[in-house]
């Protein structure tokens, strides 16, 4: 079975992200060494994977502030780096990407967690993720285009439910 070509374009920027993180290189190296080689070239996948790449660095800061307001007894440093930037590039899909469903962000954000980090990371993810969901929708953040609406009933009312319990 391939794999989607967004699917790619979110490992290209994850393995970009993580690289940028660790080395320190500037950002234009990353993007001309490691991101750019990665992207699939079909179905605005390019550039998807090169406005991720972009926005989560450019709005880093307010990234973190979302996760660490939403992870109790979880301080940034102690999260794993992949799991940070996995988190990182949901919450930014979820904030900049009106075009995405909240569904399929966290959808894709679980299946980089199972590939590239630890078995538990997959549960802590959609754990925070979807706290963060709820908090943005609550909060009138979580703003989606038609397209970007796709599944959100069914995310509203199963998060409503779970709430209320």
């Amino acid at each position: 079975m391939s794999i989607p070509p967004r699917r790619r374009a979110r490992y290209a920027t994850l393995q970009a992200l993580y690289a940028h993180m660790l080395s320190g290189d500037s950002q234009a190296h990353v993007y001309k060494t490691t991101l750019l080689p990665r992207l699939p070239r079909e179905d605005g996948a390019t550039e998807m994977g090169i406005q991720l790449f972009e926005t989560v660095i450019a709005k880093q800061d307010q990234l973190d502030e979302i996760i660490a307001e939403n992870t109790r007894n979880w301080d940034l440093g102690r999260i794993l780096r992949i799991d940070l930037i996995i988190l990182r590039m949901a919450v930014c899909e979820f904030l900049h990407f009106d075009k995405i469903p909240p569904k399929a962000t966290m959808n894709e954000a679980i299946e980089l967690a199972k590939i590239f980090s630890t078995e538990e990371s997959k549960d802590f993810v959609n754990g925070v993720l979807d706290t963060i969901a709820f908090q943005l929708r609550k909060g009138g953040r979580l703003i989606k285009s038609e397209a970007g609406r796709q599944g959100w009933e069914e995310m509203i009312s199963r998060q409503d439910t779970q709430r209320s319990k």
